[in-house]
């Protein structure tokens, strides 16, 4: 797949027609499933596709602002336990919204509320736990360059996009040197470098409620990725985060370079940065180029 463009290309929606996708939609995704991307391959995972019925189903343990959102399909990714399991399912969840984006089909990642409780009306097994879930579709018709925005069941609008499309974060606000705060003005490379393309897929990465309370360090060939404390994002949607501007990242950068070890958990060995007070390191990658 083309990491870059459909990173560009994906965008989040919260309101779709009751049309399902189609049926060589489903089968190109069904067959996709079994061989989609994982951050941990050794990490037992499932995913199951559902259909319309499932706001009813699962009707207060999952929401967006607490708000069940009404789409024709859904994705859940359950996973065996492990120390890197929501990780996991972000960067698997993520892949696959970029598969349903070359389908032309449109997503929304949804909170889980009470996972043991989803767990239990899923009937899933003992040993799985819901760790991410998609609702997918066909978009209703919207103004051009706008979205779906909820605040409330009394406060949902129509917010309007301005200017081009460009990444969540601006890249040279994202990205420093090993030094915190020093910009590694990413924007002075070429568009079509592989570094730059990889920062601005991961600067497009989805978040929740769109903080994206993350930056990077470039030191050297080595980009290290720090989580920032943020209150309004829980410990499991910070790990999603974590996963899916990971997914981003390593499928922009391998489309150009193939990784012999992509997202290594943890900070490098041997190495100490001056970080923000709270600010944790979720992992680094080596970039492999002569």
């Amino acid at each position: 797949m083309d990491y870059y463009n459909l990173a560009i290309k994906r965008e989040s929606t919260r309101s779709f027609k009751k049309r399902p996708a189609s049926g060589r939609q489903l089968t190109e995704l069904q067959n996709y499933i079994p061989v989609c991307r994982r951050l941990f391959p050794e990490i037992a995972a499932d995913v199951t596709v559902l259909g319309a019925g499932t706001p009813t189903l699962l009707n207060g343990c999952a929401g967006y602002h607490g708000l069940m959102i009404e789409a024709p399909n859904y994705l859940v990714i359950s996973s065996a336990p492990h120390p890197h399991d929501v990780e996991n399912a972000g960067f698997m969840g993520e892949d696959l919204v970029m598969k349903l984006t070359e389908l032309e089909l449109e997503s929304c990642w949804i909170t889980i509320r009470d996972p043991e409780e989803m767990r239990n009306r899923l009937h899933l097994p003992e040993d799985r736990r819901p760790m991410a879930f998609i609702a997918f579709g066909n978009a209703t018709v919207m103004l051009p360059s706008s979205r779906l925005d909820i605040k409330s069941v009394s406060n949902i609008f129509i917010k309007q996009r301005t200017g081009f499309v460009a990444p969540k974060l601006a890249v040279d606000h994202a990205v420093y040197t090993k030094k915190w705060g020093e910009s590694a003005e990413i924007s002075s490379l070429p568009l079509n470098n592989s570094i730059y393309q990889a920062f601005i897929a991961a600067c497009c990465a989805p978040s929740y409620l769109n903080l994206q309370p993350y930056r990077f360090l470039l030191d050297g060939h080595r980009v290290v990725m720090v989580c920032l404390p943020d209150e309004a994002t829980a410990s499991d949607d910070v790990r999603l985060n974590v996963g899916i501007a990971m997914l981003h990242f390593a499928g922009t950068m391998e489309n150009h370079h193939p990784s012999d070890t992509g997202w290594i958990m943890g900070p490098p060995e041997g190495t100490a940065y001056d970080l923000p007070e709270g600010a944790q390191i979720a992992g680094y990658y080596e970039i492999d180029i002569e």
